[in-house]
């Protein structure tokens, strides 16, 4: 029987700009790890992954082989370039695994450095019974609609129910024929792939996810991550 592999993309070509730090965030190091060589290092631990591709930006080649010095490990693939936009750099990312025989794959943020391995073997495993898996939190707040009044934010008004809300994590699990194909149709741009599966009406399970298992995006989340490390 024909081997059925299951691949990682970590999606890391991002500037960082929203984070305000000179190095881009996925690059940055707290003690002698950094946040991408960390990233790297929580699937490569896992026994039901065969592989990873990590997408990067051109400008980062230094940077990436600094991040990847220390790992050693046959199943970390060759670096390839991303894109313009987020969905750019996936779709490269799925070209250039396309002919690894990979029958599922988890799309994981390139900043996401503390995934345990309970979220990552129940996205792969879910997707034995669903199409798309990925970890979901709940929200506790109430929530609002903000305007600009006087140059300063205040309420518009009160927001959508937090019971029918969820903040969507990484990875996102798919069967990989499913969303390379979709990929390769598609030019739009999505902040992430569960919207082009719900699109689809494809079977979508939600796993819980953790508030641990964050993306680090702005300043604050920088000194989270640093006192986590």
């Amino acid at each position: 029987m024909k081997k059925k592999f299951t691949g990682v993309l970590i999606v890391a070509a991002g500037k960082g700009i929203r984070s305000k730090s000179i190095i881009p965030k996925q690059y940055l190091h707290f003690g002698n790890q950094s946040v991408l060589g960390m990233n790297i290092a929580n699937f490569l631990r896992e026994p039901l992954i065969d592989f990873i591709q990590v997408v990067i930006n051109k400008k980062h080649v230094a940077f990436y082989k600094e991040a990847i010095g220390k790992i050693d490990s046959i199943k970390l693939l060759p670096f390839c370039f991303g894109g313009k936009t987020r969905s750019h750099s996936v779709k490269n990312g799925l070209e250039a695994i396309a002919n690894k025989d990979c029958t599922k794959i988890l799309i994981q943020d390139g900043a996401r450095p503390f995934t345990s391995s309970k979220i990552i073997r129940k996205c792969i495993k879910g997707l034995d019974k669903f199409d798309v898996v990925f970890p979901g939190i709940n929200i506790p707040d109430t929530l609002y609609l903000k305007k600009k009044e006087s140059s300063r934010d205040t309420i518009s008004k009160l927001g959508p129910s937090r019971d029918s809300l969820i903040r969507a994590q990484t990875p996102q699990a798919f069967r990989f024929d499913y969303i390379y194909k979709r990929h390769m149709s598609s030019s739009e741009h999505y902040t992430d792939d569960v919207n082009l599966a719900f699109l689809d009406n494809k079977k979508i399970e939600i796993i819980a996810g953790s508030e641990y298992n964050f993306k680090i995006t702005t300043q604050e989340d920088i000194k989270i991550a640093e006192k986590l490390f």
